[in-house]
């Protein structure tokens, strides 16, 4: 079976998926026909940009599933002013309704994670997701746990600042969680070049996609942090020594909406 499927009464030979295919395995026979070559078949890094810049629906690699394939609908991309309102009404919530998000809703939502980019199309997300509340404050009770047990062994500073968290959380004030039913949690192997870098892309994706759908969402720092080194925080997630914690997230069905967008401090832009 070829590796390379083409469709020559679709294709018109424009030259395109040659053009921008990542590996430059995509070739062109004397009549501009595309092809691979068998030999250099284990370069595909199957990222489709083969599939997705065809006008024609001409051409696809094995290794891509054709199945998932479909058309673009160009009306029904956001204009430019659509995205501007999206991003800048994006703001991290915390303040989650009780409510657990629906399971079809997170479906679609990290259905939306997979189209991330990643180095190399390689994907090495695993992705831990809290169900319920229950789940989520088991963990919380660990990082508080991690925060009493060792200031002494951290900076003056750091120490004071964990002792004041923790005692708020005992307290009954969730600063930890934030009263979200639902925690996610990147993680990818430890000797992968790119993880923080495709980690929190992806976590971003997730953030923006669950932005789309209604579900609020903040960065889980104080999880983050003590997840990375706290071995019984590790072993709750089933986290093992060989894997690194990219960064978390905890989400919910949020009480309040962005009603105003608001300034922001300026970029900071150095043009060479």
């Amino acid at each position: 079976m070829a590796f390379f499927h083409l469709d020559k009464e679709k294709c018109k030979r424009d030259g395109i998926c040659s053009a921008i295919c990542v590996t430059g395995i995509i070739k062109n026979d004397e009549e501009r026909s595309p092809y691979i070559d068998e030999k250099d078949v284990y370069k595909c890094i199957s990222c489709g940009q083969c599939v997705a810049f065809c006008p024609h629906e001409a051409c696809y690699v094995e290794n891509l599933d054709p199945k998932q394939f479909s058309k673009v609908d160009m009306q029904s991309l956001a204009t430019p002013e659509q995205l501007d309102t999206f991003i800048k009404t994006r703001r991290s919530v915390r303040n989650f309704r009780k409510t657990e998000v629906d399971s079809a809703t997170l479906e679609k939502i990290m259905d939306n994670v997979r189209y991330a980019p990643s180095a190399k199309n390689t994907h090495n997300n695993r992705w831990i997701i809290t169900k319920n509340r229950e789940e989520t404050i088991k963990l919380a009770d660990l990082v508080v746990e991690y925060m009493q047990n060792n200031l002494d062994s951290m900076p003056e500073k750091e120490a004071l600042h964990y002792k004041l968290v923790a005692r708020a959380y005992t307290k009954g004030k969730d600063v930890i969680m934030r009263g979200a039913p639902h925690l996610i949690v990147s993680v990818l192997p430890d000797d992968y070049a790119w993880k923080a870098e495709d980690g929190n892309t992806a976590l971003t994706y997730f953030e923006l996609s669950a932005h789309a759908h209604n579900i609020g969402c903040v960065w889980a720092g104080y999880f983050t942090s003590v997840a990375r080194v706290y071995k019984p925080l590790r072993d709750a997630l089933g986290v093992q020594d060989n894997e690194y914690i990219a960064g978390a997230q905890i989400f919910g069905n949020p009480v309040y909406k962005t009603r105003q967008i608001t300034s922001k401090k300026p970029n900071n832009i150095t043009y060479i």
